[in-house]
C-alpha cells in the first residue's frame, strides 16, 4: 500500500507542477498585438436556437447593430416556445436575417449537428457562393450571444491571413439572472465565478498562440467557408458527433494541416451564466463528458506535425477528467492515511508550504487582475478569496456525473437554460462602473 500512495502522490506533485506552470504561462504572456480590418470577410453568422424566445430577439438585434452587413442564419432546432415567430418577424423586416427549421427526427440531437445541417445547405446558397468561400467566415453564435464593435474588425484582421481556418472571440459572462437579497447570494456567486474563469481562460489563450493555436470554446467560433467546404468534401463533420463539439473541432482544423492556425481574439462575446447549482453541474457535466470522449484524439495528436505547446497544452486538456481523479484519489486518501497509519512520500515540511502558499498567490493574482479589469471595488478581492474554493467544490460535483454517463454510454446534450434580460437588459453593454454594483451587491447582503 505505501508504494501505491508513493506513486499516486508522485503523480499529485506532477500534476501541481503542471497546473502552477500554465497559470504562470498565461499570467505573464502580455497581451498580442491582434490585426484589425474593416474590410475583408464576409461574415455569416449562425445561431443554433432551441426554445430561445428569451433572448433570440436581443441577439438579432445585437448582430444587426454591430455588424449591419452581415448575414444572420438562425437554426432552429423544432423548438416548442415562440423563437421560429420571432425570428420569421424579424426576417420580414430584415431581409439579411434567414431562419433554417429541422424537424424530426434529425431535429434535437446534439448542436454541432444542427450546424452540419445548416452549414451543408448554406455552402450551396447563392447568396453565399456569389463571393469566395475564402472570403466568407461562419461564426458560431449562442441564442443569448452579445458582441461588440470590436468583433468584427478582429474577425477580418485575423482572417486576412490565408494560414487562419478558425478564431474564437473571448467568451465571458453577463451578471444577470440572480435574484436580489439573500435568495439570490448563490446565484450571483456562480456568475461571478464564471467570468473570472472565463477571464483566465482567456489568458490562458494568449501562450496558446506560441503554438498558432488558440483553443474553440463554442460561443464566437468563427470558421472559414472553404476549409468547411473542403471539411465535408472529404466526408469528415466540422463539428464532429462530440458533447464537445467546439473542441473537437480545433482539433480538427489543427490536425488536417500543420499549416492551419487558430487565431486568438481579444473581443469579448457575452453569453447568459448558469445560476442554479443543479443546472451549472448538468452543464459542466455535459462539458467534461465531451473532454473525456475527445481521447481519441490523442495519437494523431502527437503524430501528427503539430507544435510542442499544442501537443502538450492540448493533451493536458484533453486528459484533465483523468488527471483530476488522481488529485481527488491523493486527497481524499488523507483521511484513510491518518486512521490506518500508512505513509505515503514523504516531503520537507517548506514543499508543504509552497503547496500552499503557490495557489493562494495565483488566486490573488487573478483576483487583483480581474478587479482591476472590471474597475470592481476592493471588496472584490477577498469576495474572489472566499468564494473560489466553493466554486471549485461544484466544479467536482460534476464529475461523479460525467463518469457515470460516460461509462453507461449515456450521451445526453443538456442544453444550458436561459433567463429573462427583459429589464434593460441590463445592458449587455455595462460599462466597468455600472459593473461595480454586482460586487457591492455582494458586500451588503
Amino acid at each position: 500500500m505505501t508504494n501505491a500512495l508513493i506513486v499516486l502522490d508522485v503523480l499529485g506533485l506532477l500534476l501541481f507542477a503542471a497546473y502552477v506552470l500554465q497559470q504562470l504561462l498565461a499570467a505573464t504572456r502580455p497581451a498580442p498585438r491582434l490585426p484589425v480590418a474593416e474590410r475583408g470577410a464576409e461574415l455569416v453568422f449562425l445561431i443554433p436556437a432551441l426554445n430561445e424566445a428569451q433572448v433570440i430577439g436581443a441577439t438579432l438585434e445585437n448582430l444587426r447593430t454591430t455588424v449591419p452587413g452581415a448575414r444572420i442564419v438562425v437554426i432552429d432546432d423544432a423548438s416548442d416556445d415562440a423563437t421560429p415567430d420571432l425570428v420569421e418577424a424579424f426576417a420580414r423586416r430584415d431581409p439579411g436575417v434567414t431562419l433554417l427549421r429541422r424537424t424530426f427526427p434529425e431535429a434535437r440531437q446534439n448542436k454541432g449537428r444542427a450546424m452540419n445541417w445548416a452549414v451543408r445547405q448554406l455552402l450551396v446558397d447563392p447568396e453565399i457562393t456569389r463571393r469566395s468561400l475564402a472570403d466568407t467566415v461562419f461564426v458560431v453564435m449562442d441564442a443569448d450571444g452579445r458582441i461588440g464593435s470590436d468583433f468584427a474588425p478582429q474577425v477580418r484582421g485575423a482572417f486576412a491571413d490565408p494560414d487562419v481556418m478558425a478564431a474564437q472571440g473571448w467568451m465571458r459572462y453577463r451578471q444577470t439572472g440572480a435574484p436580489a437579497g439573500w435568495p439570490g447570494v448563490a446565484g450571483r456567486m456562480l456568475l461571478f465565478q464564471q467570468d473570472l474563469e472565463a477571464f483566465i481562460t482567456g489568458h490562458i489563450q494568449r501562450y496558446r498562440t506560441l503554438g498558432r493555436t488558440a483553443s474553440l470554446t463554442g460561443n464566437g467560433q468563427c470558421m472559414r467557408a472553404s476549409y468547411l467546404a473542403a471539411q465535408l468534401g472529404r466526408g469528415q463533420e466540422p463539428w464532429p458527433d462530440v458533447l464537445l463539439e467546439d473542441f473537437a473541432s480545433a482539433m480538427e482544423v489543427r490536425l488536417h494541416d500543420p499549416r492551419h492556425r487558430i487565431a486568438y481574439l481579444s473581443a469579448h462575446v457575452q453569453q447568459q451564466g448558469m445560476v442554479n447549482p443543479g443546472e451549472f453541474v448538468r452543464q459542466r457535466a455535459r462539458w467534461t463528458q465531451g473532454t473525456m470522449q475527445c481521447v481519441t484524439y490523442l495519437p494523431k495528436l502527437w503524430q501528427r506535425p503539430v507544435s510542442g505547446i499544442t501537443r502538450v497544452d492540448f493533451t493536458y486538456f484533453i486528459l484533465a477528467p483523468w488527471l483530476n481523479l488522481l488529485l481527488i484519489l491523493s486527497m481524499t486518501s488523507q483521511g484513510v492515511r491518518r486512521v490506518t497509519g500508512w505513509q505515503g512520500l514523504l516531503l520537507p515540511g517548506w514543499v508543504g508550504v509552497l503547496l500552499t502558499v503557490l495557489p493562494l498567490a495565483l488566486q490573488l493574482n487573478w483576483a487583483l487582475r480581474y478587479r482591476a479589469e472590471r474597475q470592481l471595488p476592493w471588496t472584490a478581492v477577498p469576495y474572489t478569496l472566499v468564494s473560489l474554493p466553493i466554486y471549485s467544490v461544484a466544479l467536482l460535483a460534476n464529475m461523479p456525473l460525467a463518469y457515470w454517463n460516460y461509462f453507461t454510454g449515456k450521451r445526453t446534450w443538456y442544453k444550458s437554460v436561459r433567463h429573462d434580460e427583459s429589464v434593460a437588459d441590463l445592458a449587455a453593454d455595462r460599462s466597468p462602473q455600472e459593473s461595480a454594483t454586482t460586487v457591492q451587491q455582494f458586500s451588503t447582503d
